[in-house]
């Protein structure tokens, strides 16, 4: 999750959109629901021998980043910035 949290927080930066710890610890609450909810429709039994829902949740949470950066480019940037 921290790479994944890592490239959102990049675009954040590199857009000048807000980084108050509220709304960083929204987006890391969010990802982390994305997630598990992804992993919990994961039917265990159907993955090959060498599946390891570590990584799973590694490539899981990369795409959910990518899709909330698509979601940020909308948001307004942080005045100032």
């Amino acid at each position: 999750m921290r790479l994944a949290l890592d490239v959102v927080m990049a675009h954040r930066i590199a857009r000048g959109l807000s980084l108050e710890r509220e709304r960083v610890t929204a987006l890391r609450d969010l990802m982390e629901e994305r997630v598990l909810l992804a992993l919990e429709e994961t039917d265990e039994s159907s993955m090959p021998p060498d599946w390891s829902w570590q990584r799973a949740a590694e490539e899981v949470a990369l795409q959910i980043a990518l899709a909330i950066v698509q979601e940020q480019k909308s948001e307004p940037r942080v005045e100032g910035s």
